[in-house]
């Protein structure tokens, strides 16, 4: 639905609001049921729940295809969410009961790259289908590809399943018990990077959502060219989580980690700010990409890094389940509340917040990490 905003909203004429009220309508409800189902995952049969799950969601993009009015959208992505938070709760469950150490560890890093390729996948076939003036096309591929895996899923279940010896309960590589009891410390970093979460998961998304608006309305480029262009954001995503782990070696403050990246981001922030209302739109699109891998690279820190990071305090899926839950709530307004802004304002408005909210994190990270080594230093 995201990849195809633009020739969805041109054929309802659709102001921006009522098309980003969708996407917030399927955040909203992901993010509430991927918490839930984090919780109650362990109790479910993962062979038909994931196949349920898929059968939902490829019903559902099949009454897109076949033409339903514009105001079932709305209901039908709502559904959608729930539908699909099932997966990933599960899936990771899966593979924690059925593989060892090693494979735990590749697994960790193919699941990290799940997304952006798939979304990667949505734009491009969507590019195609709508220079063809064909776009609802990309429904019924998406439908059918949901069909075939939920049936291949149930066939294949038991035999990769049946033989294997589950292992620790948890993916988490460490042998170390998580604590019952979690440390009252961790409820000030909950909130802390809480914030952060909802800041990076609206400018994250806002982009990945907004690109090919921002980029017709803004410069008047062709539809498909502008949903070609947002190619790009998945696979920097991708990049962008594989930097912040490098940079997590030599830098271990993960304070530290968010101002470095959101001051980055804020400088490309201001280039957008300056340079919007002019024609270079390269310049533009190149912002973005930085601001996207940067992003992209950030959420990574703070719903994994840092999960991982407290585990001597917390129990891990605890502190994930919950950062997780906070960053849809960015995802969820990043569609509504930014379609909104720009109907009224203009998108020149739209990156004028994203500036303020990127230097405001960066200074609030960084103030927090100067009195950590101020603290520090009076302790030796």
């Amino acid at each position: 639905y995201t990849a195809n905003i633009l020739p969805i909203s041109t054929r309802f004429s659709l102001s921006d609001t009522e098309t980003g009220l969708v996407s917030s309508m399927f955040f909203f409800a992901y993010g509430a049921g991927q918490i839930v189902n984090g919780l109650f995952c362990k109790y479910y049969n993962t062979r038909y729940m994931l196949f349920g799950s898929l059968i939902i969601s490829s019903i559902i993009n099949l009454a897109i295809f076949f033409g339903v009015p514009f105001v079932a959208y709305k209901y039908l992505w709502l559904v959608n969410g729930l539908a699909q938070s099932v997966l990933w709760s599960s899936l990771i469950m899966t593979l924690s009961k059925n593989l060892d150490e090693v494979y735990i560890k590749k697994a960790i890093v193919v699941m990290s790259t799940t997304a952006s390729i798939g979304v990667f996948l949505s734009y491009g076939i969507s590019a195609l289908l709508v220079l063809l003036d064909v776009y609802t096309l990309v429904f019924l591929v998406a439908a059918v590809l949901m069909v075939v895996t939920a049936v291949f899923w149930v066939i294949i279940y038991k035999n990769i399943t049946l033989k294997a010896q589950p292992v620790q309960e948890s993916y988490v590589v460490d042998k170390k018990p998580q604590r019952q009891k979690t440390d009252k410390s961790v409820y000030k970093v909950l909130v802390l990077f809480g914030i952060f979460a909802i800041v990076v998961n609206l400018v994250k998304d806002g982009l990945s959502t907004w690109i090919p608006t921002v980029l017709k309305d803004e410069y008047a480029l062709p539809e498909s060219l502008s949903i070609f262009l947002t190619l790009f954001v998945p696979v920097l995503g991708v990049f962008g989580t594989a930097f912040v782990v490098a940079l997590n070696k030599k830098i271990k403050d993960y304070n530290a980690l968010i101002a470095i990246t959101f001051a980055i981001s804020s400088v490309f922030a201001l280039v957008v700010v300056l340079v919007l209302k002019t024609p270079a739109w390269i310049a533009v699109l190149i912002s973005f990409g930085i601001m996207a891998f940067l992003m992209s690279g950030s959420n990574n820190v703070i719903t994994s890094m840092l999960p991982l990071g407290l585990r001597d305090k917390a129990n891990s899926g605890f502190v994930a389940g919950i950062l997780n839950g906070c960053c849809y709530v960015g995802s969820t307004i990043s569609s509504v509340g930014l379609g909104a802004i720009s109907d009224n304002f203009g998108w020149s408005v739209v990156f004028d917040i994203f500036l303020i909210m990127l230097v405001a994190v960066c200074v609030l990270s960084l103030t927090i990490y100067i009195i950590k080594v101020i603290k520090n230093r009076k302790r030796t």
